[in-house]
């Protein structure tokens, strides 16, 4: 994370950070959606925090975060498989944490809820349908003479993103597995 950002997010902000990413998580996981009220305010309050603890250098990472978070999940909202709380919820936390931080969380959430949503329709019994439907969708992409296949979304299938999203930062900020994984254990 640049610029020291770990240590102002330990150094007193961390206990909050926590509760907001429970009751993120929490919302989502019981309505399936996510506030603009949980996201907005946060991601202004992390552009001013960068922007007061590190002047215009972290204005600007803290900026790219935002738009990383929005440009990694933008795509999928775009197409139907996400919220717009949850490209927000990213976008808050790249305000925060900056431009790698947003990075991490994206990666480690789009793993993470990949797993989730893996084992959720295994329990349903629809996974090999899913698992068909990419099938098609890759067949059609890389067969030049095949009609493009987009699997369709199943509104009732989804899996809320907030709880990944929380559980990718808040794993990131204790212990940064990404670092690891890809530093092979030097991170």
């Amino acid at each position: 994370m640049a610029f020291g950002a770990i240590e102002s997010l330990w150094g007193g902000h961390f206990a909050w950070i926590a509760v907001w990413l429970a009751l993120v998580a929490l919302w989502d996981l019981r309505t399936g959606r996510i506030p603009n009220a949980f996201t907005f305010p946060v991601l202004l309050a992390g552009l001013a925090w960068q922007t007061w603890s590190h002047g215009l250098v972290g204005f600007g990472d803290a900026a790219l975060g935002v738009l990383l978070g929005f440009l990694v999940l933008g795509w999928m909202y775009a197409l139907g498989h996400l919220g717009g709380g949850d490209v927000k919820f990213l976008m808050a936390l790249g305000a925060w944490g900056g431009s790698i931080f947003a990075l991490k969380v994206a990666l480690l959430s789009i793993l993470l809820g990949g797993v989730l949503a893996a084992v959720v329709l295994a329990f349903q019994g629809k996974l090999g349908d899913v698992l068909l439907r990419i099938f098609r969708f890759l067949r059609s992409a890389w067969i030049a003479q095949l009609a493009l296949e987009f699997p369709q979304v199943d509104r009732s299938r989804t899996v809320p993103f907030g709880l990944p999203i929380a559980v990718a930062a808040a794993w990131i900020l204790l212990s940064d597995p990404l670092a690891s994984w890809i530093l092979g254990g030097h991170g």
